[in-house]
């Protein structure tokens, strides 16, 4: 009976064209951007989910042998059919497949099904109520976001180095260590509400799968496509060290994988000499304006073992390195911090949110497949004929065909464990908890949404799985959205940069279930998003800002266009029913913030456009008005509805960027936005701030009108370096008002002379009554607001091992900044 449905649905895929796309012209239209919906189907079945997975899986495998079959006709070779090797973030091993009638999905057998009792948490401990104090910066007021330090006025809560650290806060003068917990692997952010603490952390799984009686996959790598034009398809040379190896699925050295002949191949002749870029000479290379962004560091990134990382060599891995996600569920009711609950994910930590007791972590990556050649076995050396290289390539995508056909569901999916004392057990998936979207459309990965009640830590996980990576989160109170970039398909030959230049967006119901999100709807706009502030709803619909990469009537021939959106979900579709596009050509956003009917987008290119959109009316968005000055913006922060505070980069007339600048934007009079006050920060060559792409280290407490934000400065004559928490008074009469910095240097007075600990940097600052407490690798200083010379308390902290320090080149001084020595810690 399987071995009928598996070849029915083969005959299926060739029948609507999937395997028979290498047979069209090189000239065939590749971008079907118009034809395409992003909503997405739930798996009714496992055998439904199977099929889906196996449609998507050859419609990416087709476009790659495409391309690779297309490039001979232009080229010669296969300049054009470069991939980029891609580790989905996972480990695990393909278990047996079941009856696809059954709901859950299939699991390989444990070892042990081991316990099923789960420790509880007590009572409140009922303290009373807690003293003003700052909050972490979120996004949305009362949807909170995961950070390194949380703090409820009475004790902070911070997570350094490899522990999670409770400390007494008050009185300010008697700071000190209440108790600290050792959490396994590289902790990473985590929440508190009440007497419950959920810390993320990567970790070295392979006790874990031991112990699950699972043994390890190796980490999965597939094949990206990369744009023609602009991706660097370079033409691959026999023996080049950066061909994948022999066995399929594995990385090819530094993980850029290319589909190259044996070492033994016979180079190709004739076709134009690749530029040292990897475009052809003459070529137009347009901009890379919608390639990826950087991992952020907490996150995300190939799971590759640090050199530094003590979570490598943990008891029972044997040298194995198998890359999980933990979740760990602390438990503060009986004073100490105790473990009530630890589960561990495939897949990298993207962002999480919580709201009430109900926590929802994003997961990227732990999509797996079956491992797949880009080059024929029997081809040694390269075809003299374009018929012969399509011939031997056509041989390929059906094996490769066979290979997808043949491979069990459980290949596809991800593993999660939950471990009990001692016990570690996988926890079933359900089929019909996986959303597949139309074949071919998505980027590889996957995205897992799963979710903890606090309040029945008994119960497991509640997951909601998404094929294709996603890297951006937003959440409001009502509902979660996440956002991906859509498959990126390859120029024809001959033929400019062609991209489909999407964002998919997903919607996912809050409210119905809190315990489980529940799948709305799908859209997509044209171009990209910057971050999760260039998404926000507001009365049902959703606002989304995106910088789009277009193509210009005349040199150079690319350009950018940005835009605002406006989504409404109309059955499974989030429909745009408004839209304001084309701001400021040729520049990019560089920030965006929706406020009630209002949104508040930067761009830049020479100058600073600050666009009001007026938002009132959702099916007809319009710039109200605008405000050009030098530099830009990084981040808008609301100080009510009519002014805007923000941190970016000053600038002069001629798009010249120099140091930092802090801004409050009148915008009262939407059609006459000014620019109230501008405080430049100088002295020094070169300064940044965590805080200019990290809101979280953006702290603004409105009861006291004060902003703080760490900042690094380096004097490039010198060399001297500092790390300080800034503090400024913030007025919307008077402007700012510097009160000082607090400096972190002396807890780092052991590092080398003409040597600066890179560790020194303060990273979070935050408001208790009348102090301020801020936070670094080398401790927590307490300074009283009116008199930031002295500490009212220092309490060092052990520096983690992954702290160093760096030091001057010859004939360079790098001293640490000058700062007042800690003041000792009183005693109680």
């Amino acid at each position: 009976m399987r071995t009928h449905r598996t070849h029915s649905s083969l005959w299926l895929l060739l029948a609507t064209g999937l395997l028979a796309a290498g047979c069209e012209s090189a000239s065939a239209p590749v971008d079907s951007v118009g034809s395409q919906r992003a909503a997405l189907h739930r798996a009714q079945s496992c055998e439904d989910l199977e099929a889906l997975l196996k449609q998507d899986a050859l419609a990416k495998m087709n476009a790659q042998i495409d391309a690779t079959i297309a490039s001979y006709s232009a080229y010669g070779y296969p300049r054009g059919a470069a991939v980029g090797g891609v580790d989905n973030g996972s480990v695990g091993v393909p278990g047996g497949a079941q009856d696809p009638t059954d709901t859950p999905a299939p699991v390989p057998p444990t070892a042990d099904d081991g316990g099923t009792g789960q420790e509880t948490s007590g009572e409140d401990s009922g303290s009373g109520a807690d003293p003003a104090h700052s909050e972490t910066n979120t996004q949305v007021a009362g949807v909170d976001e995961a950070d390194i330090i949380k703090t409820d006025g009475n004790n902070i809560y911070v997570l350094h180095g490899q522990s999670f650290y409770t400390l007494t806060a008050r009185p300010a003068s008697s700071l000190a260590v209440g108790s600290s917990l050792a959490i396994e692997g590289s902790p990473l952010e985590m929440f508190v509400e009440g007497d419950k603490v959920v810390v993320y952390s990567s970790v070295n799984g392979a006790a874990i799968y031991e112990q699950a009686g699972v043994t390890p996959r190796p980490g999965y790598y597939d094949y990206l496509l990369i744009d023609t034009m602009g991706g660097g398809g370079v033409a691959p040379t026999p023996g080049d060290p950066s061909g994948p190896s022999a066995a399929p699925g594995t990385p090819a050295d530094g993980g850029d994988a290319r589909p190259l002949p044996p070492d033994d191949a016979e180079p190709p002749s004739g076709g134009d000499t690749p530029s040292s870029d990897g475009a052809p000479s003459g070529g137009d290379t347009p901009p890379d304006a919608d390639a990826p962004a950087p991992p952020p560091p907490d996150g995300g990134g190939v799971d590759e073992p640090p050199s530094n990382d003590p979570s490598v060599d943990v008891p029972g891995s044997g040298g194995v390195w198998a890359p999980l996600t933990k979740i760990t569920v602390l438990s503060l009711a009986g004073g100490a911090p105790s473990v009530v609950k630890e589960v561990y994910f495939e897949g990298n930590y993207s962002s999480a949110r919580r709201t009430g007791p109900n926590v929802r972590t994003v997961l990227s990556g732990g999509a797996h497949g079956p491992a797949l050649h880009y080059w024929p076995s029997g081809l040694t050396e390269y075809p003299e004929t374009a018929e012969a290289w399509t011939a031997a390539f056509e041989q390929l995508r059906t094996e490769n065909a066979a290979i997808i056909e043949d491979a069990a569901l459980s290949t596809w999916l991800p593993y999660r464990f939950e471990k009990q004392g001692e016990a570690v057990t996988l926890l079933d998936a359900s089929c019909s908890d996986f959303y597949v979207p139309e074949a071919g459309t998505t980027s590889y990965g996957l995205t897992q949404i799963e979710s903890i009640d606090l309040a029945d830590l008994a119960a497991a996980p509640e997951s909601t799985s998404i094929v294709g990576a996603t890297d951006t989160v937003y959440a409001s109170h009502d509902a979660l959205y996440v956002a991906a970039r859509s498959w990126q398909q390859q120029a024809a030959p001959g033929e400019i940069f062609a991209g489909t230049n999407l964002t998919h967006l997903h919607k996912f119901d809050l409210i119905a279930d809190p315990s489980q999100p529940g799948y709305v709807a799908s859209g997509s706009v044209p171009g990209h998003i910057i971050n999760q502030f260039s998404l926000d709803e507001h009365n049902g619909k959703l606002r989304v800002s995106t910088t789009s990469q277009v193509q210009a009537e005349a040199e150079p021939r690319w350009t950018t266009s940005n835009n605002v959106f406006v989504l409404e979900a109309q059955g499974t579709d989030l429909e745009k029913i408004g839209a304001v596009t084309d701001l400021a050509p040729g520049e990019t956003i560089q920030s965006t913030r929706f406020v009630g009917d209002r949104g508040y987008v930067v761009t830049f290119r020479r100058v600073d456009p600050l666009f009001v959109i007026d938002l009132a009316d959702p099916a007809s968005p319009s710039v109200a008005g605008e405000l050009k000055i030098p530099g830009f913006s990084e981040y808008m922060h609301p100080l009510d509805d009519g002014h805007l505070l923000t941190i970016g980069r000053d600038g002069e007339e001629d798009g010249t960027v120099t140091g930092l600048a802090l801004q409050i934007f009148d915008v009262t009079n939407a059609s006459a936005p000014t620019l109230l006050h501008k405080e430049a920060l100088d002295g020094a060559e070169y300064m940044h701030s965590e805080a200019e792409y990290n809101h979280k280290a953006f702290t603004y407490y409105g009861a006291l009108g004060m902003l703080a934000f760490p900042l690094v400065s380096f004097d490039g004559q010198t060399g001297a370096m500092s790390s300080t928490l800034e503090l400024f008074n913030v007025d919307i009469e008077d402007g700012f008002s510097r009160l000082g910095a607090v400096d972190h240097s002396g807890f780092f007075s052991s590092v080398p002379s003409g040597c600066y600990y890179g560790g020194a940097a303060v990273q979070r600052g935050l408001f208790i009554e009348d102090y301020v407490y801020s936070y670094s690798q080398g401790g927590v200083l307490v300074n009283a607001l009116d008199d930031l010379a002295t500490p009212v308390a220092s309490l060092p902290l052990p520096t983690p091992d992954s702290v160093g320090y760096a030091c001057a080149g010859p004939g360079d001084v790098a001293e640490p900044a000058p700062a007042p020595e800690p003041a000792p810690t009183p005693e109680e």
